[in-house]
């Protein structure tokens, strides 16, 4: 008599941003890791984890392996010499003040292009077609994505909706972006809120802030039946060669400065990020031979002209200030490997991965005292105001003294998962919500929500 398999359930991990930008930063990392070691890792949950990419024109459809292998991969020196010429023109537009512009008429031309497309959708036959005990992952951020009818059709299959939430900040810090990204994250949010059955967070923090805007979505009462957990994102340069060629001009900004202490920045340029206090400290110390140098590694963002102008124009840059807006996996490894400490400025976060990515290679981290960082961190980085120049000036001069005084921990004792223990995670978060919800629907009286630990 042939013995019948396991019931294997299907996870679908939405990608699609991800997928069509190409951007190898933050967020897309953590897409990028978590597809990888999905699909064997659901095996061990007798579950089949699928990505999956969402088009306007023909809705859902699961994403071969080979696709993903193939878009989901470390870059390499030729991926970032492919992207020279973008770097030109988006360096032209910041020059004449046009790069806003340029955003803003993409963004527009995009939802054109989706709101034209969207109802041929309804006379194509479904590429996937859902079903009981599906879960479908919007792992990826698509704040214009026209996916919700979709998403409601999906649950009325018997599948369920779990949004994966990276920060909240065009919400909690609507001053640091555009406009047109408050509006369009607002919207994103409010779909969001009224569609998904369960929330899994990057971290704790941001779960908590999840909490607190959910009572104005969906009034105090829904908002208190609101399932959701955290788990830690993967930290992944370990993998790296560490032989792979890095360019002269990084090697060369970190050997040029002749012993003094040398900091890098790891993240897009943005105004949350708070580059300007770390050249607000360095411009009160830069008047001495020995006073420390900055590295920046992060593409050019949004509303940052000024700071940009301000990193281009400084009689430092190219001495002991340095922009580098993309680098390999292994040039980014490079930068953390022989820096001082890696500095983050950041006062809003979700996570933060340059953190544990610097603390994994054995470098040291000035963080600034925001709640995600002390999460994330912990008894491992020295801390300092956000607002105070003056103090990161006095830690970036001594950062040996700020690390005793704050009796930080050694990095050699620090210890992260790797993302397949972060998937792993994820998985085990996402099924203990999942069936935490089954079995109160299965009750007469329903029993609280188990929150995760």
């Amino acid at each position: 008599m042939a013995v019948s398999s396991p019931v294997t359930r299907r996870i679908f991990l939405d990608c699609t941003r991800t997928f069509l930008t190409r951007v190898h930063t933050g967020i897309e990392r953590m897409v990028s890791g978590l597809l990888h070691a999905a699909p064997e890792l659901g095996a061990n949950f007798q579950a089949e984890c699928i990505p999956l990419l969402f088009r306007t024109s023909t809705g859902f459809e699961a994403l071969s392996e080979q696709a993903v292998h193939e878009r989901f991969r470390p870059r390499d020196p030729a991926a970032v010499g492919r992207l020279t010429w973008r770097h030109r023109l988006r360096r032209e537009l910041d020059r004449t003040g046009l790069i806003e512009w340029a955003r803003s008429t993409r963004n527009t031309l995009d939802t054109v292009a989706e709101t034209t497309l969207s109802p041929v959708r309804a006379w194509l036959p479904a590429k996937v077609d859902f079903r009981p005990g599906d879960l479908i992952v919007l792992l990826d951020v698509n704040v214009r994505s026209r996916y919700w009818a979709d998403l409601q059709r999906a649950r009325a299959a018997g599948a369920k909706v779990c949004l994966v939430v990276c920060d909240l900040i065009p919400l909690s810090h609507p001053q640091v972006v555009d406009a047109g990204v408050v509006n369009d994250f607002s919207r994103w949010w409010r779909n969001a809120a009224q569609t998904v059955d369960y929330y899994l967070n990057i971290s704790e923090s941001t779960w908590r802030e999840v909490q607190s805007h959910l009572p104005s979505v969906l009034g105090p009462d829904l908002a208190a039946r609101a399932r959701g957990s955290w788990f830690r994102l993967g930290v992944g340069l370990h993998t790296m060669s560490a032989r792979s060629t890095c360019r002269d001009e990084i090697q060369q900004a970190f050997r040029k400065q002749n012993g003094r202490p040398t900091y890098v920045t790891v993240g897009m340029m943005s105004p949350r990020k708070n580059h300007a206090l770390a050249l607000d400290a360095l411009d009160r110390l830069w008047e001495h031979d020995s006073a420390p140098a900055l590295v920046i590694v992060g593409k050019y963002g949004w509303r940052c002209e000024e700071i940009a102008q301000r990193i281009r124009n400084h009689r430092e840059y190219g001495h002991r200030l340095f922009w580098f807006e993309s680098v390999t996996d292994d040039e980014l490894d490079y930068c953390y490997r022989h820096a001082t400490a890696t500095l983050t400025t950041s006062f809003a976060e979700g996570f933060n991965l340059p953190i544990v990515e610097s603390l994994s290679r054995g470098t040291p981290v000035l963080a600034a005292d925001i709640p995600t960082h002390r999460e994330v961190a912990g008894s491992y980085a020295a801390f300092f105001s956000p607002h105070d120049p003056a103090a990161l000036a006095e830690v970036l001069m001594q950062p040996e003294a700020a690390l005793r005084r704050q009796q930080v921990l050694s990095p050699a004792t620090f210890t992260w998962p790797d993302w397949n223990a972060s998937c792993h995670e994820f998985l085990v978060r996402l099924l203990d919500l999942d069936a935490d919800a089954r079995h109160e629907q299965a009750t007469i009286a329903p029993v609280p929500s188990r929150r995760a630990a």
